[in-house]
């Protein structure tokens, strides 16, 4: 049997020293497979976000281990990190973070210019990923002219366009209204259930929380419950 794609084995995270000393992970073993959909749901300063950069090699265990496909990240300098995240990972954060003043388009061949990625493929390949989120002709009007759910198309777009293993969802939904919100919810639903896309989703909205697959609840730094969703919401746009 293959190993999964995340596991997490007894990670500690703690912040600060003695009497001052936070421990915002007291252990945790958490095990993802390709083609989950997983929402991370606690409430502030449960641990969620803290596990969340952690897998997504923005952060590192103060003890045990966090393996991806085998490999132990939690190991890797900050150089190997770069790397693995550019290599390996697709972000989508609550704010999009993408360049206001520059294209849809140039938004999404920002990652490929990191990865040398030749000028003309990278054209075809931020036209080929902006067309998968519908938003095919949007791709010369700067973010700044795309309205919320726009930019969060984006911003999926561009996690997309490196073909990564994982994508990492940090409330995604967190700046829309309640429509944007379910449309965005219902794409990421798709690109789980059609493209086999692995999604690990950090929300405190249990709506939102409904489209995923499985529900990993965190509390003072520990999994509190673990449980597949066996009806989860979501469908085609």
């Amino acid at each position: 049997m293959s190993p999964p794609l995340i596991r997490l084995d007894k990670v500690r995270k703690t912040y600060g020293t003695g009497e001052a000393a936070v421990h915002a992970l007291a252990g945790v073993d958490l095990s993802i497979t390709t083609g989950e959909f997983v929402a991370v749901l606690g409430p502030s300063g449960s641990g969620k976000s803290t596990c969340m950069n952690i897998l997504g090699a923005l952060d590192t265990p103060t003890s045990g281990h966090y393996f991806f496909n085998g490999i132990d990240v939690g190991s890797f300098s900050r150089d190997e990190r770069a790397v693995f995240r550019r290599d390996n990972i697709g972000f989508v954060f609550q704010g999009f973070n993408l360049l206001k003043r520059t294209t849809a388009i140039e938004n999404l061949e920002l990652p490929l210019i990191y990865r040398g990625v030749a000028p003309a493929e990278r054209r075809r390949m931020a036209e080929e990923t902006l067309a998968r989120v519908g938003l095919e002709d949007r791709g010369h009007h700067t973010t700044s002219e795309l309205s919320g759910g726009q930019q969060q198309r984006v911003a999926i777009a561009r996690a997309l366009v490196t073909n990564p293993n994982v994508i990492f969802a940090d409330e995604p939904t967190g700046n829309l209204d309640s429509q944007r919100s379910h449309e965005i919810m219902d794409f990421f639903s798709e690109l789980n259930r059609r493209n086999g896309m692995t999604i690990v989703m950090v929300t405190h909205e249990e709506d939102v929380a409904a489209y995923a697959g499985r529900r990993v609840r965190f509390r003072d730094g520990h999994i509190e419950s673990d449980e597949i969703n066996r009806e989860p919401v979501g469908g085609a746009l």
